[in-house]
């Protein structure tokens, strides 16, 4: 593991962790991470986890990561392995030096507005000492032409009101493939997330991770009573009844919806990073441990 020097920063907010795999320092993933380089506010420390990326990409991330004063990269040797969001997020999250972290994808981002309101939600909800309260960060998944709007607005000084999705059924709004309240982007408290053994890292690629954390940490916090068919994947569409638990998850997201604390998720065509599609595999997983846990 090679480590980017890091100086002592005052105590920040939160830790952003945002993994990243490239081949080539061209692709568009390298582009928005460094747009979020520049977008989120110092408040934060930001982790960025280069899990395999190719030998030029690594010294490219080592020399513009630091650029930014708060800002670390760890590189993982892991180049001949696939992909792993999990593996990734833990090891972001164990070199964390907030008491809470943040998981965010590389593709996610928001105005320095919206990132202000989070900070403000965490603080209001007290994530360091209560560990109970963690959250998921509702995700618009912008189409092609929603995302090309989005960047252009975003380039003139974005209108926060203007993409704050705070009408009853954002799904509906023509920018948007989908809606998610219970998303990857997890506020938790860091030494909770510790004990509970971090991301399982058997979910390897991209593919219910996340919901695989969430219904650890439902279970040891639950928000409601879960629905008769919790363990049924009803996908990634509009929720219009209380089925399967990606309705029960959106609990989780509730309060920063109505807070209006919604990022978006760019769009990008399929990656074609070996391995990292594995929701098939994944998600089956995930069904056999609900099960067993109901």
């Amino acid at each position: 593991m090679c480590i980017s020097p890091f100086d002592q920063q005052p105590k920040r907010v939160a830790t952003i962790v945002i993994p990243i795999r490239a081949r080539k320092t061209s692709e568009d993933s390298l582009q928005r991470l460094n747009r979020l380089m520049t977008v989120i506010p110092d408040i934060f420390e930001v982790i960025v986890v280069d899990d395999g990326s190719s030998s030029a990409v690594r010294r490219y991330l080592h020399e513009n990561i630091p650029k930014r004063p708060d800002a670390l990269c760890i590189s993982l040797n892991t180049r001949w392995r696939r992909f792993s969001l999990s593996r990734s997020r833990n090891s972001g999250a164990a070199a964390a030096k907030s008491s809470v972290v943040i998981f965010h994808d590389v593709d996610f981002i928001g105005t320095a507005i919206l990132y202000q309101k989070l900070s403000s939600l965490i603080a209001e909800r007290n994530i360091a000492d209560k560990p109970e309260n963690f959250f998921c960060v509702p995700v618009a998944f912008l189409n092609e032409h929603g995302t090309t709007r989005y960047l252009n607005d975003f380039g003139d000084q974005l209108n926060f009101n203007k993409w704050s999705f705070r009408n009853s059924a954002p799904e509906l709004d023509e920018n948007i493939l989908h809606f998610v309240k219970g998303s990857s982007c997890i506020v938790i408290n860091k030494q909770q997330l510790i004990k509970l053994g971090g991301h399982d890292e058997s979910y390897y690629g991209h593919g219910a991770e996340d919901f695989e954390l969430l219904h650890r940490l439902g279970e040891l916090y639950p928000i409601s009573k879960k629905p008769v068919d919790y363990s049924i994947n009803t996908g990634s569409g509009p929720i219009h009844s209380y089925r399967g638990f990606r309705a029960y998850f959106a609990l989780y997201g509730e309060q920063a919806f109505k807070a209006g604390v919604v990022i978006v998720h760019l769009y990008h065509p399929k990656r074609k990073v070996w391995g990292y599609y594995q929701h098939r595999r994944n998600f089956s997983k995930l069904k056999r441990l609900m099960e067993r846990d109901s």
